[in-house]
């Protein structure tokens, strides 16, 4: 995250957030809510408490999503971080989330390989159920187990390894010790 300022940004909102590393995909309950505004430039997305900047590259943005509907309250998700606003006025945020929503790049591969190292570690091994389970074709499947044990995701034994399941969050890994 960048803490300098771009050139002409709007101020669109004023809001109150939280700023907090990705861990378990909930903000930090620790963490103080901060008064500010939302600002917006050619370049992304700004928030300021007044006295310090923080910039949202809209080609960063991994994710918008409604956390809240009462108050509103915004996940804007970059790498590692998550940002979580609400305002006054839902309406404009809920219009800017969907002005972003077309911005947001949807790695499908990323995704895609959540959902085959979860698969894999509850023992589902064959290419045809896992086709049919993750919408995709055999060919895609097997690419992205060429990749997982390339990438040390899944080793030659076919288990996942501790990195692999670092891919995934919290509960996801708690569901799977469940599972197993």
């Amino acid at each position: 995250m960048l803490l300098t300022f771009a050139m002409k940004a709007q101020k669109y909102e004023d809001v109150q957030f939280i700023i907090s590393q990705d861990g378990d995909g909930e903000p930090n309950l620790n963490l103080v809510w901060k008064d500010g505004g939302l600002f917006l430039s050619l370049s992304g997305l700004f928030i300021s408490d007044g006295e310090t900047w923080y910039e949202l590259p809209v080609s960063d943005l991994v994710n918008v999503n409604v956390i809240n509907e009462e108050p509103l309250q915004l996940r804007f998700k970059i790498p590692a971080l998550d940002v979580v606003v609400t305002g006054k006025r839902a309406e404009r945020l809920l219009a800017l989330r969907h002005f972003l929503l077309p911005y947001i790049k949807h790695d499908k591969e990323r995704d895609g390989m959540k959902s085959l190292l979860k698969f894999w570690a509850v023992g589902i091994f064959d290419l045809d159920i896992l086709a049919r389970l993750m919408g995709e074709d055999e060919g895609h499947i097997v690419t992205l187990i060429g990749k997982a044990k390339k990438d040390g995701l899944i080793t030659d034994d076919d288990r996942v390894t501790e990195k692999g399941l670092s891919t995934l969050s919290a509960d996801e890994r708690k569901v799977l010790k469940r599972s197993v």
